[in-house]
């Protein structure tokens, strides 16, 4: 019986590392800029978008499609790098722990 009071105890510890990991995210950001930096994103560590830059020059009703395509390539950049932002955070806060995942 002690060992399933145990476990319990050790999802309950899980549960608020978890949400301090996720209140960590949200305090971190990534900024990302396409090619020639007409684009310019940056979101914190839950791939919110925290705000979008986009340069005077490109501002044409013509270069609309180029627009949409710069911002979903930048924004691709910048989930990237987010992702391994939360990658070695995951390591750094996880230690030494062998988890299955």
């Amino acid at each position: 019986m002690a060992n399933i009071f145990d476990n319990l105890k050790q999802i309950g510890q899980l549960r608020q590392q978890a949400a301090q990991f996720e209140k960590m995210l949200r305090g971190k950001t990534v900024e990302s800029s396409s090619p020639r930096g007409e684009i310019k994103l940056k979101l914190n560590g839950k791939m919110e978008i925290l705000s979008i830059e986009i340069s005077q020059d490109i501002l044409k009703a013509e270069n609309k499609a180029l627009i949409e395509k710069l911002i979903r390539s930048t924004f691709a950049t910048a989930q990237k790098e987010v992702e391994k932002m939360i990658g070695s955070e995951m390591k750094a806060q996880m230690g030494g722990m062998n988890l299955p995942f």
